[in-house]
């Protein structure tokens, strides 16, 4: 449990008299400069930073409700787990900011820069180097918060509560909203293409007018968004939301688990479960445990099923057309008479739980698979072991392999 906020002291009192005379113009004020310094667990509720200059301060944990950074210099700050509530940062300098688990609650961002913060560091022996830090929103509370005309490029946005924001005519290339939050949210014209909103809630979210394209919508019910005149060229997303409501749920728990990395959610169990016929097109069931259930006739068009666990299914009839298969297994699993048009079946590298490649890489399981009658044209193998699988009568016009071992005749 975080300790209550204390009251800052009596130099920063001072100082912040000092910036309020400076915002009213008078002589004896001096603008607020504090670069890197930490403020954090603070009581500066509705204190005044606007045109101040705080580049690198830590605020992380402080009570800043109602607080003012109007066109403020907070170029790469921290306000990790903040109350912001009601805080206003119009036209601020919010490049690279940190906001994770912040409380942000109707706050405003009118026409905030919001892009990545370019940051420059030193490593071990001696050389300078540059990186890009996208401003982070992760987990944060941004339920009523304004972010018109913001420019918010590649910001995150992951498992964060928006709902009933307003992101009208924002430029939202590249963001991450995946596994949000965004009720009610207001998208209106807004730019967001090639973002990423894998699992997120937009039950009554205006998209009308907004750029879509190439846009990630897997696992998103779309049924109850306003999408009039919206552009979704290009964009994932599914055609048919049928789902039975139990799977529906065990779908939108396993996207939240992939959006925060475990940390929330769950992975999805169908283990044994009898899905003949649904239809998973476009959906993200990546390292979800289908090991053992009845998929006869299921469709997995243009799926993501990396590490996905088919051990053992009945996946006779199923379809798999342009499915991204990498680290798979399908062990065992029976897709007579399956059709697997385009799909993939690459090797992946391993990371550690530091983000590091081990150099590890994880290939498709295919030992015991059955394949007959399989429409495989077109199809991609990495690294497979298809000694151990039947491909009796299947069709393999197009099929690509490489370093596999047993590849059929």
């Amino acid at each position: 449990m975080c300790a209550a906020p204390v009251n800052p002291s009596r130099d920063l009192q001072v100082t912040l008299s000092r910036h309020a005379a400076f915002l009213a113009r008078h002589p004896d004020g001096a603008r607020l400069q504090l670069r890197g310094q930490r403020l954090s667990g603070l009581n500066l509720a509705r204190a005044n930073f606007s045109d101040a200059v705080l580049p690198g301060c830590i605020f992380a944990q402080s009570d800043l409700q109602q607080a003012q950074f109007r066109r403020a210099d907070l170029f790469g700050a921290d306000f990790g787990r903040a109350d912001l509530a009601e805080a206003v940062f119009d036209r601020a300098d919010l490049r690279g900011v940190y906001f994770g688990a912040a409380k942000l609650r109707k706050a405003s961002f009118a026409q905030a820069d919001m892009r990545p913060g370019q940051f420059m560091s030193t490593s071990a022996d001696g050389h300078s180097e540059s990186r890009l830090v996208s401003t982070d929103l992760t987990d944060a509370n941004l339920d009523g918060a304004d972010f018109k005309g913001a420019q918010l490029d590649q910001a995150k946005f992951a498992v964060a509560s928006a709902k009933g924001a307003n992101f009208a005519a924002a430029e939202l290339y590249a963001t991450n909203f995946s596994g949000a939050d965004l009720s009610e949210a207001n998208f209106a014209g807004a730019r967001l293409k090639d973002a990423n909103l894998l699992g997120a809630k937009v039950d009554g979210c205006n998209f009308e007018g907004a750029d879509l394209r190439g846009a990630n919508l897997r696992n998103v019910d779309l049924a109850r968004a306003k999408l009039g005149n919206a552009k979704l060229d290009g964009a994932i997303y599914r055609r048919d939301s049928d789902l039975p409501a139990d799977v529906a749920v065990k779908l939108a728990a396993h996207s939240q688990w992939i959006a925060s990395q475990g940390a929330s959610g769950e992975r999805a169990q169908f283990r044994a479960a009898d899905l003949t016929g649904q239809n998973f097109g476009s959906c993200d069931l990546r390292a979800a445990d289908l090991s053992g259930a009845k998929l006869t006739g299921a469709i997995f068009d243009d799926a993501q099923l990396m590490f996905t666990v088919f051990a053992g299914a009945d996946l006779r009839g199923a379809r798999f057309d342009h499915a991204g298969l990498n680290g798979v297994d399908l062990s065992g699993a029976d897709l007579t008479g399956a059709r697997l048009r385009g799909a993939q079946f690459l090797g992946v590298d391993i990371y550690g739980t530091d983000n590091r490649p081990t150099g590890r890489r994880r290939h498709p399981q295919l030992h015991g698979t059955i394949l007959r009658r399989a429409d495989l044209t077109g199809a991609e193998f990495e690294g497979v072991d298809l000694s151990h699988c039947d491909f009796a009568e299947a069709i393999l016009a197009g099929v690509s392999y490489r370093n596999c071992v047993g590849v059929p005749d």
